[in-house]
């Protein structure tokens, strides 16, 4: 007979049963087809979209003020093996006549380029010209302002209303970055590209640009093009050249942790249906012992009864395999796509199949063949004699087993690597049924109390079958400690990156001006609603680190408002004390930094400055959030003379107490309009941070519910298994008079008894996993307190209960339809 159909009529036998275990398979392949696409996809977009997005110039040239000659760039584009373009960026504001709209929202950069269609500028044209002279927008803007090519937009500035024609509409880009939506447009400008001699004509600039954008047209020419340029700009006084750096490694160095957290819930779902796999077969062969016997009688031998039930797990194994790659492949598009979204990454790249495949397709044949070992095993030793003597066996845990658990769970103590998660859940699951028989004597009594007789028999029948119940109970336990987890580290980064933020972003508000004029301090001190402001350089260096060119920000800092406005935060001395201590050639560097560096303070780091490369000593580190946590502080006069920045762009603003961070803004933008180019506040970074973590937390905690639906098929199984089992002694209750709701309430409970326990002991187990992250995890140099969140212990704890009662309520029914005249005569 063929083995095939053998194996596919035994299935059928228990339709249920066996569309739950393939449920289970197909759920664990498709997290796990999902995870590694989508991770894989992440990796290999995300460097080509930076280098794309932020790197399309190989170099700049700037001035040390604000403006400097266009016949600078006419020089550069002799220059051979290199194109260049001349950018002169002002800000404006859009005339548009939209109720409900505020001057704050029509904010919008204007950058005017000597070229529109370069490799520099590389727009993916949608509709219309780059060469016609007209504005470029985003497909994004054009959709919001609802505006085509050849419809005319304006702009009001110092020379009154301007207007020019729409002439290309590209897809979004770096360059014209964007809001959004009308609501977000409160915190972001809108960008639009025109025509270099527009912006010149229009704010009498003639002759005028901010900066050269240069790209060298192959790699191999790379050095000889920063050669000219660097000779070049020695025979020009207040212009100085910059590579473009992108820091690949610092961009991903918070994303490790992230993809390790995916890695992780992904294979949970795979490992938690291998338990559904085994509790399945193994209760499976327990109740076909009748039938190997009478197999054996008539000649089968040990290895075909094997043969046998190894068919049925490959048959199930393909089936949830197959299935689970189709649905992981769409899960995979969507998981990619959050993942892009949360890091604001606009590609369109194909995602990375390969690895996901392979990996997918071995984890849904091979967990549930090694899943059925030890089941199999057992149904080639069933005895004869033993099955003609109907003698029930009790589940006893095994002792070694649970000292193994113990070693399991010590282990992960020792662990600093969020991956401790795997041996600490090996080990609870080992431990489990010790720990589900303490809590069933405790739960005895209060269902005695509380249920009476439904009760009390629920908890004997959780008892009966330890081993099976109490393998149910942990893969839940496995799920919500998970999530507990996850959670608390969501809520746990997210204020002590507040608490942080606030502590040294340096006011209220910080403003980024094109430049700063000498009058402009005077003016904003004495806005409606400014309790103190000042002005502050800011500069991105150049330095390098194992023959790798780097970025490093650093801030000149005046000693006299420092404490006023806390860039960072010290121990020992105030940020004033400090600051006041640095020699000419010292400078302190953040937390962030001092680690990329690799140094020790008294060492010395290199920095490009205006006279060359220049050591600069090490004195301290600190704490801060500005960019991210990342960059170095000196002091002002010796931060201008190293690196010749004749202006400064940024303010710093305390509010007074009654004027809101909204009012602040608009009464600021009213005073000096398009002359601010960002307005950023703490709470913005706050809001900002929340958005990365909690969308990145809820990705996990989504692939994490996925497993515990997988432990939600689990209790219906096992219930049904157990139903099956009973079925005579159930028809025998309802025929001396229980009741139909009385045998719902006793199999709810059951599956109430088995979600409480894992709710407890998993919500214990996620305490556990937190005190032990909080010993070392850290994003961007910030660690966290070890603390409870009793409102995410307590959500966890009703999600985890819900699911126990929703996966409890078929075989509950199931088991109240049961008829007499059937269930004796039940085989």
């Amino acid at each position: 007979m063929n083995p095939w159909l053998v194996a596919w009529r035994n299935l059928m036998r228990r339709k249920l049963r066996s569309f739950l275990t393939i449920l289970s398979i197909v759920i664990g392949v498709a997290s796990i087809f999902a995870v590694i696409a989508a991770v894989d996809s992440a990796e290999k977009s995300f460097p080509v979209y930076l280098k794309a997005a932020f790197g399309k110039a190989d170099f700049t040239l700037n001035g040390t003020d604000a403006y400097f000659s266009e016949d600078v760039h006419k020089k550069v584009e002799k220059l051979d093996h290199a194109v260049s373009i001349a950018v002169l960026k002002k800000n404006t504001k859009l005339h548009m006549e939209k109720e409900g709209i505020s001057s704050i929202q029509k904010r919008v950069t204007l950058g005017g380029y000597s070229n529109l269609d370069t490799p520099i500028t590389n727009f993916k044209l949608i509709k219309g010209s780059l060469t016609s002279g007209g504005a470029v927008i985003t497909d994004r803007t054009a959709k919001i302002w609802k505006v085509d090519v050849g419809d005319t937009i304006s702009f009001d500035t110092d020379k009154g209303i301007k207007s020019i024609k729409v002439s290309a509409i590209v897809k979004y880009t770096v360059e014209l970055m964007g809001p959004s939506s009308w609501m977000m447009a409160n915190y972001h400008p809108w960008s639009v590209a025109v025509p270099l001699t527009v912006v010149q004509d229009w704010y009498d600039l003639s002759g005028k640009i901010d900066n050269v954008q240069i790209k060298a047209t192959n790699e191999s020419s790379l050095k000889t093009v920063e050669q000219e340029l660097d000779h070049f700009v020695k025979h020009y006084d207040g212009v100085y050249m910059q590579p473009v750096v992108i820091d690949f490694d610092l961009q991903f160095k918070s994303m490790d942790s992230f993809f390790l957290a995916l890695y992780i819930a992904g294979f949970l779902g795979i490992a938690l249906s291998a338990f559904i796999i085994f509790n399945s077969l193994y209760v499976s062969i327990k109740e076909r012992k009748n039938e190997f016997a009478v197999l054996k009688t008539i000649g089968y031998t040990p290895s075909q009864i094997q043969a046998m039930v190894f068919f049925e797990v490959i048959l199930l194994s393909i089936a949830g395999t197959a299935v689970g790659l189709l649905l992981g492949y769409g899960l995979g598009l969507g998981l990619k796509s959050l993942i892009f979204m949360i890091y604001s990454v606009y590609d369109e790249g194909t995602m990375v199949l390969s690895k996901g495949v392979i990996l997918s397709v071995l984890a849904g044949l091979l967990v549930p063949i090694l899943a059925s070992i030890y089941p199999i095993h057992q149904a080639s030793k069933v005895s004869v004699i033993e099955v003609l003597k109907e003698n029930r066996a009790t589940f006893k845990p095994k002792k070694w087993l649970g000292i193994i658990g113990v070693l399991f769970i010590v282990s992960g103590f020792f662990i600093k690597n969020l991956l401790l998660v795997v041996p600490l859940m090996i080990g609870i699951a080992f431990v489990f049924p010790y720990l589900f028989r303490v809590f069933d004597f405790f739960l005895k009594t209060i269902y005695r109390v509380l249920f009476r007789f439904s009760g009390e028999m629920a908890a004997r029948n959780l008892n009966r079958n330890l081993g099976r119940t109490s393998m149910t109970s942990v893969i839940l336990c496995l799920g919500i400690a998970m999530i507990v987890l996850m959670s608390s580290l969501n809520s746990a980064l997210l204020q002590t990156y507040e608490k942080v933020i606030y502590s040294s972003y340096g006011g209220n508000l910080d403003i980024m001006f094109h430049h700063i004029e000498k009058e402009d301090i005077g003016k904003l001190k004495n806005t409606e609603g400014v309790a103190d402001a000042t002005t502050y350089s800011r500069q991105s260096v150049i330095w390098t680190l194992e023959d790798k060119k780097r970025k490093l920000p650093v801030y000149g800092v005046g000693e006299e408002w420092i404490d006023r406005f806390p860039l960072f935060t010290t121990t020992g001395a105030t940020p004033g004390e400090l600051i006041k201590k640095l020699k000419k050639d010292e400078i302190i560097l953040d937390k962030i930094s001092y680690e990329v560096w690799g140094g020790k303070i008294g060492e010395s780091i290199s920095l490009d400055t205006l006279h060359g490369a220049q050591a600069f000593k090490v004195v301290a580190v600190v704490d801060t959030m500005k960019n991210s946590g990342y960059g170095a502080f000196m002091k002002e006069e010796d931060f201008k003379e190293s690196f010749g920045l004749k202006y400064e762009r940024n303010a710093l603003v305390i509010k007074d107490k009654n004027t809101s961070p909204l009012k602040l803004r608009q009464r600021i933008f009213e005073q000096f309009g398009e002359r601010i180019e960002e307005m950023f506040g703490p709470e913005d970074w706050v809001t900002v941070i929340s958005y990365y973590y909690t969308g990145s937390f809820t990705i996990i905690n989504g692939l994490v519910i996925l497993a515990i639906i997988v432990s939600g098929i689990g209790i219906t199984n096992t219930l049904l298994i157990s139903i099956m089992e009973r079925i005579r002694e159930i028809a025998m209750m309802r025929a001396v008079g229980v009741t139909r709701f009385q045998i719902v309430a006793m199999i709810l409970l059951e599956g109430f008894g088995i979600g409480l326990a894992a709710t407890v002991i998993g919500s214990l187990f996620g305490i556990l996993l937190i005190y032990l992250t909080s010993t070392f995890m850290e994003i961007n140099s910030l660690t966290f307190d070890f603390g409870i969140s009793w409102t995410i212990i307590l959500l966890t704890s009703l999600f985890g209960i819900a699911v126990s009662l929703i996966s409890s309520y078929t075989p509950a029914s199931r088991a109240a339809k049961t008829k007499l005249s059937e269930a004796l005569r039940y085989e």
